[in-house]
């Protein structure tokens, strides 16, 4: 009898059928009476080389991680010389990109027709994602317009975000050697504060480039800084359409500090805050549910940022909605004031609205919340 030829692995392939092709064969051979084959030595493939990163790549960030910090005790108060009647207006953009040229085109217009020259910053229209340019290419836009002896004041042309990332890469013993107004609002608000926390100098919240310049926004623009006058806001609101609110009666005065809710909140703990204890303190919003309103706040509260403030103005939250809770945005504000044992109001006209108002930081003023008004003491310039 002739014995049984041994199956090879076709064979055993051909009993499986087509599905087995996908199968490893490798190792299958002790359960066939198979002999495995050796395996086959591995491929060594050399790495290309790391490319060194591009330059924009090696100074988006420059921002040290877990270095949180106590709020900045701001050094007495310093006033930067008034804008000139024809000075120069420095655009930079420290934020978020701009769309196009034609927001830079709108703003030069709008500052030439109130008599103002304008020099661009060179990286104005840079992009870098969601960013005007590097931290390092934003940040040298604007120390170049402080030393530059020509800018009388720096305005930024937008918001979005972008200002904390550069605050580290800023040369504050230069800013207080050249003190000039330095004009904006929105994600603005970490540039203005954190000057003012560490150099003293008052600041200014107030219109950035793109902002509608008409009426009250470019009136109280040229009052407070080419004028000097001392500014009035409230109690009407949005062209009288709205008061504000008084929350708790009574009369507060110090050195105001503010701006948007979420990038004060962002700046919690990094030592670019200034100690808000003593000041009154304003805040605005846009776009915010009234979880995220009350997260931001409470966030401000654990931090000890909001220890013994001496009034609160909350200003307009546009387009801020309840995110589908029982509980309001205008709510969710009012529960928090309430919670302060200081003068407050809500509503005040400060915010993402027209008009824009032209408001000192670190200059002293008065919170009457009865009549609900925020009024300045004495020129915010020199």
């Amino acid at each position: 009898m002739t014995p049984p030829r041994p199956r090879s692995r076709r064979d055993v392939v051909r009993m499986l059928g087509a599905s087995a092709a996908a199968l490893p064969l490798a190792g299958c051979g002790a359960a066939w009476g198979l002999t495995p084959a050796p395996p086959e030595p591995p491929v060594q493939v050399p790495l290309p080389p790391l490319a060194p990163p591009p330059v924009e790549a090696a100074e988006v960030m420059a921002v040290p991680r877990g270095d949180a910090r106590p709020p900045a005790t701001p050094r007495a108060a310093r006033l930067p010389p008034r804008l000139p009647a024809g000075g120069t207006v420095g655009l930079v953009a420290p934020a978020g990109v701009l769309r196009s040229a034609d927001q830079v085109d709108a703003a030069v217009t709008a500052l030439e027709g109130l008599g103002f020259r304008t020099k661009v910053g060179r990286n104005v229209l840079s992009r870098f994602g969601f960013l005007a340019g590097t931290d390092a290419a934003r940040a040298r836009d604007f120390m170049t317009m402080i030393r530059d002896p020509e800018i009388d004041a720096i305005l930024a042309v937008r918001g979005g975000w972008g200002c904390a990332r550069v605050l580290p890469l800023l040369d504050y013993d230069e800013i207080a050697a050249h003190p000039k107004p330095i004009v904006g609002y929105s994600d603005i608000t970490a540039l203005l504060l954190a000057i003012y926390a560490r150099t003293g100098l008052v600041t200014f919240h107030g219109p950035v480039g793109v902002s509608t310049w008409q009426g009250l926004t470019s009136g109280s623009f040229v009052q407070t800084l080419v004028h000097g006058l001392a500014p009035v806001v409230g109690p009407e609101t949005r062209l009288n359409r709205d008061r504000t609110q008084t929350v708790r009666p009574g009369v507060a005065e110090g050195p105001v500090v503010g701006g948007n809710l979420s990038v004060i909140a962002g700046l919690a703990g990094t030592g670019y805050l200034p100690d808000f204890d003593g000041h009154i303190v304003f805040f605005e919003e846009v776009d915010e549910d009234a979880y995220r309103l009350d997260r931001m706040l409470v966030q401000l509260e654990l931090a000890g940022t909001l220890r013994d403030p001496a009034g609160i103005a909350w200003g307009q939250c546009a387009s801020c909605g309840s995110g589908g809770s029982t509980w309001t945005a205008s709510e969710t504000i009012r529960r928090h004031l309430q919670g302060y044992r200081c003068p407050s109001v809500m509503g005040a006209p400060i915010g993402h609205v027209s008009p824009v108002y032209t408001l000192p930081i670190g200059l002293p003023a008065r919170l009457d919340a009865e009549a609900g008004t925020l009024e300045y003491v004495g020129s915010a310039v020199a």
